[in-house]
């Protein structure tokens, strides 16, 4: 026979009446919870004493509450047996668990005929016990312990210590227990400061209305009864758990709910992210195709100024600003597509961007801009080259014309033609562009011919003062070299012109005074007449010269005021000729009555002149301008250098044959020789004139050469210290990529990746310390050394190396941005798999724990675990609660117990932990979903706009789908894609 419950209470007086109050209040809480549950079956009672007797409404209870069928019953019994065994299929059920709440009595289908009230409510409240308060131990202590400690916690939250609760009878008279606990959740509905203290029923009445209308928990107590009497303390446990039900699925709800907000603040981090890349990689793609199109066109330049204006804007504008500024958002986006892919592949999912942007094509494409702009480039290059080469052959040609010219108009006033056409012809020629100027350095030029023979104090380079001076009884001079060598005139000032200031003596001026006279003209005629021939010699090397300007891409304006000089100075050979032969046939006519000139003079005039040009030509080429732009091409100028010393030397054997033979008509009294125009003293200065031109030459190019060799070398060692940084980046990725290698996952409760990461994090940390950066930025100062050389020597190109000090700036800064983004990335797994607490929360745990850890060993069994998680405002579900112990309790850590299974304070704080966690994997997530939707397989938007905020959930909306006959959004789908699911 079932035995009265220990646990009833006496009332406030302990009279009989005090009691029969008490189990009246008890009657009407339990019968309203009854009826909460038998609501569901469209049943209720209004008796607890008699409505049990034909065993059905207590079946369809337990089904209801159990969620579990417990099989056929008697739908319609009538006699006692068919109720009896009605009956006996709940109380089986009820008394199979009685012992695992901690209630030592059984109870009989006797008990309910005979209509036992006491057993009857002993009855109903192990049904409380089991399925509205959990799991209890002996005398329900536990189950009580942690559901007052629960109550007193939030109840002193709230009014700061000011509304005390120690138990479940009268800490709850007044009613501002109630309304506390209902502020601490749900602050908008309640202040209990506003409360009257003394107003008891209307303290509690506002509780229980709030209760039922916003928390939907069912008045189960009776205002009045509470006031008037000592509280039943099963009744006030009963309505408290309902509180700590709701309130407990509300938090699940809002973990459940952050849980899923935080995941889709990633997943709209992720689409952000996904579009940035996007619209970086079209724009990039964009202004590789543009740049491309540039390079693969014809550049527009026609001029040496225009083109190394456009040379500079490639190497300064586009080379070192545009071009490293957008390989630095190249590398971006490949910093940004590895970003990506790493946090996809975390949740098994594949990030695949537009073909367009793919690093596949952006990396085709940047190649094949790189190829155009080499093109281009190399194009700039040589036309600025052949430019070059036009200047200088402008110049070549204004040098020669010009000396040409000179020699022309001497010639022209010599053999008489009028001095208004001479002029004229001179004119004819177009003034010289700004940019034809002679080339600086001196510039030698031949003594005009009539003036040399004008020249005084040389042997045979004078006039005798009268006829006779040349006759039969002048005296021999002997010419003595090193005399001569004493006398010899200076060379020409640099920079000044032979014939300026000399007056020319026509060659017809005033009628001949003898044979020798006659005949020295005509000598001079014939010597003219050669050097006419080698003059004329010019005027291909002035066609050659117009044809490589014309080539070379000329201007047409320049190349027809180059032609139309030629053309005039072609024009002027031509009028030259003929006065030389008009000359020639008025000194035939005179020869008649002259004799020839001692030949002996003659042959000395010929080597004189022969040897003079000869001279003059080796000053024009010593003293020509040369440009130099590579070592090879100065190395060349130097190797001319020897053949141009050679010639040097043959002509010093011309010179010392041509003075032996000056000293042999020096012996036979021979002192005038009309025939020449040079003396010995002049052919040693044009000597001299040879020798410092072939000096200066060796000089300047020495001096091109060690320049070109230097800035060699500058170059050499500029691409050393490139292929020295590229090497130093190649290994520092490479390390980093050991550090904290691609695709790193670290999964939650993985305790050695955790560790793992950790070190990972502080072995990058060490890499990003100032000192560690400091000597990455180091690497880049020799480069930057030989680079600042370059700029000051205008050096823009460099044979040896692709790279510029702003590309390897940027490798190094790319370096710097990869190792920050790793560490980003590892702290961000790292803080995906753990979660953290605050100070605060951790008290909390301490304090929980201690509370019910009874045997003060710092250790909690199942139960005691039970109570604490209760207390600690969590809920688990009844065949999850021994798994969940075991999970996180371990075996012999109880001395005088070795085989039991308890939990320290390290298991349970790992508990709680996890509770806080936000478990990134597809069935947590899922798990989320469910919760928020109520156990449902599909979710209302007032659900979602409910439990997660507006941008998040306007996101959510957009991504889920109706389910196919169903108002609701199918939420499965969408879990399944966020973790790589089809």
């Amino acid at each position: 026979a079932a035995m009265p419950d220990e646990n009833v209470t006496e009332g406030l007086s302990g009279s009989k009446d005090g009691e029969a109050a008490r189990q009246k209040m008890q009657i009407k809480s339990f019968t309203a919870w009854v009826n909460l549950h038998l609501k569901q079956a469209g049943m209720a009672v209004e008796n607890l004493k008699t409505d049990f007797g034909d065993g059905i409404k207590l079946l369809r209870l337990v089904e209801i509450i159990s969620e579990e069928e417990l099989g056929k019953y008697n739908q319609n019994p009538v006699s006692k047996f068919q109720k009896v065994e009605n009956l006996n299929i709940p109380l089986k059920y009820i008394n199979s668990f009685l012992k695992e709440i901690g209630i030592r009595n059984t109870y009989s289908a006797e008990n309910i005929i005979d209509e036992d009230m006491t057993l009857i409510l002993g009855m109903v409240w192990s049904l409380i016990l089991r399925y509205n308060v959990a799991d209890i131990s002996e005398g329900d202590k536990t189950a009580k312990e942690g559901l007052l400690l629960w109550a007193k916690t939030k109840v002193e939250e709230v009014s700061k210590g000011e509304v005390k609760v120690s138990n479940f009878h009268n800490s709850w008279q007044d009613g501002l227990a109630f309304n506390c606990l209902i502020q601490a959740y749900r602050p908008d509905l309640v202040q209990y400061q506003k409360l009257n203290k003394s107003a008891k029923v209307d303290n509690l009445n506002h509780a229980f209305d709030l209760a039922n209308d916003k928390l939907e928990i069912p008045k189960l107590l009776d205002a009045t009864d509470m006031v008037s009497m000592r509280p039943d303390e099963k009744s006030v446990m009963t309505y408290v758990s309902f509180f700590w039900k709701v309130f407990a699925a509300n938090k699940r709800k809002k973990i459940a709910a952050e849980r899923i907000t935080n995941v889709l603040q990633r997943e709209l981090a992720y689409r952000d992210l996904m579009e940035q890349y996007k619209l970086n990689g079209e724009q990039l793609g964009r202004w590789i195709k543009l740049k491309t199109d540039f390079f693969q066109a014809e550049p527009n330049c026609n001029s040496q100024a225009e083109l190394e204006v456009e040379m500079k804007k490639h190497v300064m504008e586009y080379g070192r600003g545009e071009k490293p500024t957008k390989l630095n958002e190249l590398n971006d986006l490949e910093a940004l597509h590895s970003s990506i892919t790493s946090r996809l592949a975390s949740l098994g999912r594949t990030f695949i961007p537009t073909e367009d942007t793919s690093l596949k094509v952006l990396n085709r494409w940047w190649e094949e801009l790189t190829y155009a702009e080499q093109a281009y480039e190399a194009n700039l290059r040589l036309k600025l080259k052949n430019l070059k080469r036009v200047e200088y052959y402008i110049k070549l040609h204004h040098s020669k014309a010009s000396k040409l010219e000179d020699w022309l108009g001497d010639k022209e006033r010599w053999l008489g033609k009028p001095a208004d056409a001479a002029a004229n012809g001179a004119a004819a020629a177009p003034p010289a562009d700004a940019d034809e100027t002679p080339p600086a350095g001196p510039v030698p030029r031949k003594s005009s011919f009539v003036g040399m023979l004008k020249s005084t104090g040389s042997s045979f380079g004078n006039r005798a003062a009268s006829p006779e001076a040349d006759g039969e009884g002048a005296k021999p001079t002997m010419v003595d070299m090193k005399a001569l060598e004493k006398v010899a005139s200076p060379p020409t000032p640099k920079g000044q012109r032979a014939s300026k200031g000399v007056k020319v003596v026509p060659l017809h001026d005033g009628p001949s005074e003898s044979v020798a006279d006659v005949q020295a003209k005509l000598n001079m005629l014939t010597a003219h007449n050669e050097e006419l021939s080698g003059r004329q010699a010019t005027v291909p090397e002035l066609d050659k010269l117009l044809a490589k300007i014309g080539e070379l891409g000329c201007p047409p304006m320049r190349q027809f005021s180059l032609t139309n000089r030629t053309s005039v100075i072609k024009e002027r050979i031509k009028d030259l000729e003929a006065l030389g032969t008009e000359s020639e046939q008025r000194l035939r006519e005179e020869y008649a009555h002259q004799q020839k000139m001692d030949e002996m003079r003659l042959v000395f005039a010929k080597k004189a002149e022969a040897l003079n040009r000869a001279m003059e030509e080796r000053v024009d080429t010593f003293s020509e301008i040369f440009v130099v732009d590579t070592v090879a091409e100065a190395e060349q100028q130097v190797a001319e250098i020897d053949g141009y010393r050679e010639s040097l030397e043959a002509l010093q054997c011309d010179l010392d044959a041509i003075a032996a033979y000056a000293e042999e008509m020096g012996s036979m009294r021979i002192s005038r020789n009309p025939y020449s125009r040079f003396g010995m003293p002049d052919l040693l200065a044009h000597m001299s004139r040879c020798e410092a031109a072939l000096e200066a030459r060796q000089v300047s190019v020495q001096e091109a050469l060690a320049h070109q060799q230097q800035i060699d070398a500058t170059k050499k060692a500029f691409a050393a210290a490139a292929d020295a940084i590229l090497e130093f980046v190649k290994a520092e990725r490479a390390k980093l990529d050991e550090v904290a290698p691609p695709g790193l996952v670290i999964q939650p409760d993985d305790t050695a990746a955790i560790e793992k990461g950790k070190a990972m994090g502080s072995a990058l940390d060490a890499l990003m310390a100032p000192d560690a950066k400091e000597g990455r930025d180091a690497k880049l100062l020799p480069a930057q050394e030989l680079s600042d050389k370059l700029m000051e020597a205008a050096e823009l190109d460099n044979p040896y190396t692709a790279q510029t000090i702003m590309t390897l700036k940027t490798q190094i800064d790319l370096l710097d941005k990869v190792l920050r983004d790793k560490r980003s990335f590892v702290e961000g797994q790292l803080a995906r798999a753990q979660a953290e607490i605050t100070s605060e929360q951790y008290e909390e745990i301490k304090k929980v724990f201690y509370h019910f850890d009874k045997s003060k060993d710092g250790l909690l069994n199942q139960l005691e675990f039970a109570a604490a998680i209760k207390a600690m405002d969590f809920e688990i579900a009844d065949h999850e609660q021994q798994p969940t112990f075991l999970r996180f309790a371990k075996e012999g850590q109880r001395a005088e117990e070795p085989a039991a299974m308890t939990i320290d304070l390290s298991g349970f704080t790992t508990f709680v932990l996890q509770q806080y966690k936000d478990n990134d994997t597809k069935d947590t997530l899922f798990a989320a979903f469910e919760t928020v939707a109520n156990g449902k397989d599909t979710l209302s938007a007032e659900d979602i706009r409910a439990a997660i905020p507006q941008e998040e959930a306007d996101y959510l909306l957009s991504q889920l789908e109706l389910k196919d006959g169903d108002h609701g959004l199918e939420y499965k789908k969408f879990t399944e894609a966020i973790y790589g699911g089809t």
